[in-house]
């Protein structure tokens, strides 16, 4: 156990989690106070461990939860009610909600979508995540649009959701680093260095020149990431 961690004495080891495959590290990671760099460092390797596994499947409550058993309380809930169940005091509610909305698919995704814009970030941060996992183009636009949430965790989710989309999402990113909100502009530059499609690099090389540095930053990293992939 990493006491120094514990008491705030130490930065998280976002490179071991991540070889570790610390999902629940990197979640509480996330969620770090004193350095904006590690919150998105945690973000993206999350997004790059949970291609396959998302932790609205891997992270539950083992003592209280069978595998069994996990979903039968949801199975006759309305979309609506499953998302209102996203926000529920009992974790394993909130994870097997989530589970349940991912296996609904594309009929859950007009709500969604809806309930990005929802006064709960619990719900904007949930909704985020399974719309990444359902993976569907209708949700590219507002998951963009929700990388400005005042939530810095909203924000995180909705850049591993369009991670996790990929290629589909890269011409409406694209079109996004001009968006007028520089907070936008900067996490499009870091999505668009993850997906890595080679299409990005002209568009980011036209981004070398933002006004704003925190931009320019991140636009130079992303393309040196596709470039060396």
């Amino acid at each position: 156990m990493d006491f120094k961690l514990i008491l705030g004495l130490g930065k998280p080891d976002i490179k071991k989690m991540e070889r570790e495959k610390d999902i629940k590290g990197l979640i509480r990671a996330m969620g770090y106070d004193n350095d904006e760099t590690i919150r998105k460092e945690a973000a993206f390797a999350l997004g790059k461990i949970t291609d396959s596994q998302s932790p609205i499947y891997t992270i539950r409550n083992e003592n209280t939860l069978s595998e069994d058993t996990s979903d039968e309380s949801l199975n006759n809930l309305t979309v609506e009610e499953l998302i209102s169940s996203l926000k529920d005091n009992d974790w394993s509610i909130r994870m097997n909600a989530a589970k349940t909305l991912v296996e609904i698919g594309e009929p859950a995704v007009e709500n969604l979508i809806n309930s990005l814009e929802d006064n709960d970030w619990q719900i904007r941060w949930y909704a985020a995540e399974i719309l990444g996992e359902i993976g569907d183009i209708h949700s590219i636009k507002p998951l963009i649009e929700l990388l400005n949430d005042k939530n810095k965790g909203v924000q995180s989710n909705s850049s591993i959701a369009l991670i996790k989309i990929g290629k589909p999402s890269v011409e409406l990113l694209i079109d996004n680093l001009n968006s007028k909100e520089w907070q936008i502009r900067e996490h499009v530059a870091e999505i668009l260095g993850e997906i890595g499609d080679i299409h990005s690099i002209k568009p980011l090389e036209n981004s070398l020149n933002d006004e704003n540095g925190d931009v320019r930053m991140a636009v130079k990293v992303s393309i040196e990431k596709i470039n060396n992939k």
